[in-house]
């Protein structure tokens, strides 16, 4: 089971997601860094463990639809051996053009912001994207159809439950294992709620291939050795 790393950035600092409330963040507080700044915050990830994908969340882009084309090429010219996962908040085939442009991206869509949602059935969406299943409040944010057409998800799946982002209750573990029923040729990540070794055990137990993971690294909960492990 692979650990990515989530860096969630609004007004151009790294700020702390927790329970999906985005008007309530705050600047990220981590004892890896005394810094807000991006490039800052992925260096000491990476200062920490030898990671190879980062979860980038441009929050303003995925509230306002306002992309930061410059931000994007600068994460890879100061990262070129790093694959970043962008959820910009893409809405339509216009949208993934920009982003398929941009190296060293992988594009994330955000079932709370796509709009036409038969840009999953195109093969090379469903080979170089990633799907976020989003849900919040016990509600799937998005158009049902996500969910009910399993066989238009590309290769990688994110079940994100946003009640559980830096809440520190866990994962949905029973949320999770309900989409990975579905999720007949796609692989399952989870997002959201890990607190410690004892959830990645468990995560890892269920089959789920990766984890999306902020608060448990900015607080020093998952230890280098955890790190390398998986």
């Amino acid at each position: 089971m692979q650990i990515i790393p989530v860096i969630d950035v609004m007004g151009g600092i790294v700020v702390h997601a927790t329970g999906g409330i985005r008007a309530h963040y705050q600047p990220l507080q981590s004892i890896l860094t005394t810094s807000c700044d991006p490039i800052d915050v992925i260096s000491a990830l990476l200062a920490l463990h030898d990671f190879k994908k980062i979860y980038i969340a441009d929050l303003d882009a995925i509230n306002d639809h306002n992309y930061d084309l410059d931000f994007y090429a600068n994460l890879h010219k100061c990262f070129p051996a790093l694959e970043f996962w962008l959820d910009m908040g893409i809405q339509t085939g216009d949208d993934w053009q920009r982003m398929a442009s941009l190296k060293g991206m992988r594009c994330v869509f955000g079932s709370e912001s796509i709009e036409d949602i038969d840009l999953l059935k195109e093969a090379r969406i469903k080979e170089q994207a990633t799907l976020s299943l989003d849900y919040q409040n016990n509600r799937f944010l998005g158009k049902l159809e996500l969910v009910e057409q399993p066989e238009n998800w590309p290769k990688k799946v994110i079940v994100m439950n946003l009640d559980h982002v830096g809440a520190r209750n866990g994962p949905d573990f029973s949320l999770l294992a309900k989409v990975q029923k579905l999720a007949i040729n796609s692989d399952v990540i989870a997002a959201g709620g890990v607190r410690d070794e004892a959830d990645l055990d468990q995560l890892a137990k269920q089959g789920i291939t990766a984890i999306l993971m902020a608060s448990a690294l900015h607080k020093g909960n998952i230890s280098c050795k955890v790190l390398k492990k998986y």
